[in-house]
């Protein structure tokens, strides 16, 4: 019994320490410090989870079943027909089947078929007359004229390609807007976050000062009106971190847009991510050149997807102005009976080979003309948005550069005036202690500091932000 007791309870002590190691793990792993987010692992995300990027995918995958359904206009055809009477002057049944290929050849479609036609025939039947084995033909059907160099098929299948090219432009276009839309909500956050730590360091200053303040006020040494005054720029100064704070939180509510985790749930970044500051801006190129412009227009996938739906509208055209022709459709075959044939049918045994020529032309056209009129404006109309969508894009480029050279300009400047008000707050600071200044110069002196602080965290984000517009602009983004 004792040895049982003894047993069990080195088994409980087991699986409780098992438990309890488990829950120490867990507990750490929560206690951990996240790692800095970064702008890299915010793309990456994008890439892989965002939901618009899926649904711009699912439109490629529909694009592709359009392609496939496009080349079903080549698939083989075979037909069938019976027909039987039993009763009646003739009775009679027949059967024909035919499999049919058409090629993009041309236009060129093969064809090969066996018909059997057993019973009574009237005279004016007799080719339907066949002998006891049936007769085989096989045969070619040729356009001459219109449908030769392009046809509905042909065009629905080039059309289709160029809409998997125009999808996958699009995807490309999407996750431009999506990464560009993505790192000006991550640098708003790391901006926010940066200027609500320079809002709790000037709170710092005044609730460090209010205690030697206290001590002054009751030795003589200051004026009271001192002492209220610095409580009220620690009251001021809280409202303003309150206001820095509900900034943060809707920055990082925007940023959240663009962070999922591994299941596509949104994720709400948490301030202990924050970077504890911008990267340094480097200096920007003097001008944009017209090689950068032209690297632009032939990288950006709105401009492509353009040039691909122009192509389209040529297709179009091409068929279109094929459809005014004549339809002029040669078609030749060769059949020969197998089998028995009885003797009164002798003119089934020789082999049969025949060739027709069909003509259709309507006369007044006006469906083909409509069709080429139409397809005409379809095609002025892109090269109109395409010239337009080209200046666009100089223009957006310029327009981005120009931001991040003003920016950078910016950054040197708001330094400057950073290190010129910080030595003026040292300074004032250093009188006051000696008694030559009074507190609200300090607390003035302090705001200037702030202010030229902010500024720079301003002009540093603005700088981050054309950047990445700029690369937007240029066409540029993680593949």
């Amino acid at each position: 019994m004792t040895r049982t007791t003894l047993a069990l309870t080195l088994l409980l002590i087991c699986l409780f320490g098992h438990v309890l190691e488990a829950r120490a793990q867990e507990a750490a792993a929560k206690g951990a410090v996240q790692p800095t987010l970064t702008l890299a692992e915010i793309l990456e995300i994008v890439a892989t989870t965002h939901p618009q990027l899926e649904a711009a995918r699912q439109r490629q995958r529909a694009a592709d079943g359009d392609a496939m359904a496009a080349r079903g206009g080549f698939d083989p055809v075979l037909r069938a027909r019976g027909q039987y009477v039993p009763i009646g002057a003739f009775p009679r049944g027949t059967v024909d089947i035919e499999l049919r290929q058409p090629t993009p050849l041309g236009g060129l479609s093969v064809y090969g078929g066996w018909r059997v036609g057993l019973g009574s025939f009237a005279v004016y039947d007799l080719r339907g007359k066949t002998a006891d084995g049936g007769e085989v033909r096989g045969g070619v059907s040729i356009p001459l004229w219109q449908g030769m160099a392009i046809d509905r098929r042909r065009a629905d299948i080039s059309i289709a390609t160029l809409a998997q090219d125009a999808a996958a432009a699009e995807l490309d276009a999407r996750a431009i807007e999506l990464e560009r839309a993505a790192g000006r909500a991550y640098w708003a956050w790391v901006g926010a976050g940066l200027r609500l730590e320079v809002l709790r360091d000037l709170l710092t200053l005044a609730q460090d000062r209010d205690e030697a303040l206290r001590k002054q006020i009751l030795a003589g040494g200051v004026p009271a009106v001192e002492g209220i005054d610095n409580r009220r720029a620690i009251v001021d100064r809280g409202a303003r971190i309150i206001a820095g704070e509900r900034a943060l939180q809707q920055a990082a509510f925007d940023l959240a847009r663009h962070l999922r985790d591994a299941d596509g749930d949104v994720q709400v970044p948490a301030p202990t991510r924050l970077p504890d500051a911008f990267p340094e801006p480097r200096r920007p190129v003097a001008d944009m050149s017209k090689p950068m412009i032209g690297e632009a227009w032939a990288r950006r996938p709105d401009l492509r997807r353009l040039v691909l739906q122009r192509e389209a509208a040529a297709v179009e055209l091409k068929l279109a102005r094929n459809n005014r022709s004549p339809k002029i459709d040669l078609d030749a075959y060769a059949a020969k009976d197998i089998g028995a044939v009885d003797p009164a049918y002798a003119y089934l045994r020789p082999a049969e080979f025949v060739a027709a020529v069909s003509i259709e032309l309507p006369l007044a056209l006006r469906g083909a003309r409509g069709k080429l009129r139409r397809a005409e404006a379809e095609l002025a109309r892109i090269d109109a948005e395409l010239r337009m969508a080209r200046d666009v894009v100089a223009l957006e480029l310029r327009d981005a550069h120009s931001a991040l050279v003003a920016a950078n300009a910016r950054v040197a400047l708001a330094r400057e005036q950073l290190s010129a008000a910080h030595e003026l707050e040292l300074a004032e600071r250093s009188r006051f202690r000696l008694g030559d200044s009074t507190l609200l110069l300090v607390n003035l002196r302090e705001q200037a500091a702030t202010d030229a602080a902010l500024q720079e965290l301003e002009a540093l984000g603005e700088y981050h932000r054309a950047q990445v517009d700029l690369r937007a602009a240029a066409g540029l983004f993680r593949p």
